[in-house]
């Protein structure tokens, strides 16, 4: 978990930049509802993968996701990050395709 929590910290910011161009320019409500089922996966992956991006406390670093200082800020933040997948990849599909 924490290496795809790790691989998926780089990959986030384009997805949701592209996936927010794609529901500016045309959203559909298949890119609508896969992303709100996308969004609830995400709050789960957010809970359980909370504990895997804190540091030990003896390093006496925050990450990012400790700063917000609980899970639920934490856990909101992937919904939101996982919101963006579905239209992200539908916006490709339909660039590509």
């Amino acid at each position: 978990m924490a290496i795809f929590l790790w691989i998926f910290q780089f990959i986030s910011p384009i997805m949701v930049i592209l996936g927010a161009l794609y529901l500016i320019g045309d959203p559909s409500i298949l890119s609508l509802v896969l992303g709100g089922v996308a969004a609830v996966f995400g709050l789960v992956v957010g809970i359980v993968g909370w504990a895997d991006t804190v540091p030990p406390r003896w390093f006496w670093i925050k990450s990012r996701m400790d700063l917000a200082g609980s899970r639920v800020v934490t856990a909101l933040g992937y919904a939101v990050q996982f919101f963006f997948i579905p239209p992200c990849i539908i916006g490709l599909i339909e660039y590509f395709g």
